[in-house]
């Protein structure tokens, strides 16, 4: 008897399959009042998951609020306009940013609420290539006690005053920070 229990485990042991994990990817796209800038980041981001999309799990985080209200009426937000494009069930939208150091925030928040068995996810952020000095130092700041690291993913387009508009709101970073953190 001892000999066929030993012969029935070992049998259950053999037909074992490991599994591997899948990394845990989230892909962030930042929201951008300018249509034409926000497509390009979308397509950036889409065409980055394409060709680094191997056996990840992606989370699409699509953040950005809406900032202007046209004759009392609100639109879109830009994470939902972005939603419609993306073909994932995996996709949090924050509705509620309408500034990078909100964009941050809320996504720290949103992580720190999940439960990663092995190791962090890598974030993916896709932004523009003007905006990711400020947005880096942002990011840093409001992630500097959290164990996640960055990886930037920058589309190319840009407004006409969009560098040097960059410049001015570089100066306002911090407090934008700390008026973040004051409402929540």
């Amino acid at each position: 008897m001892l000999i066929y229990n030993l012969l029935v485990i070992c049998s259950l042991f053999s037909k074992v399959v490991f599994v591997k994990q899948q990394k845990k990817v989230i892909m962030v796209i930042l929201g951008c009042s300018i249509e034409e800038i926000q497509h390009d980041r979308l397509a950036t981001a889409l065409a980055y998951n394409d060709k680094e999309n191997n056996d990840l799990e992606v989370i699409w985080y699509l953040s950005g609020g809406v900032k202007n209200v046209v004759d009392g009426n609100l639109h879109a937000t830009e994470a939902s306009k972005m939603s419609e494009k993306i073909n994932s069930k995996n996709i949090i939208l924050d509705e509620l940013a309408t500034n990078t150091a909100e964009n941050f925030l809320h996504l720290r928040e949103k992580i720190n609420n999940f439960v990663w068995n092995d190791s962090p996810p890598e974030i993916v952020i896709t932004t523009s290539e003007y905006h990711k000095e400020r947005a880096e130092v942002i990011f840093n700041w409001i992630f500097e006690t959290t164990p996640y690291e960055a990886k930037w993913n920058l589309s190319r387009k840009a407004c006409i005053s969009c560098w040097s508009d960059e410049k001015i709101h570089m100066k306002n970073a911090i407090n934008d920070v700390h008026k973040a953190f004051l409402v929540k």
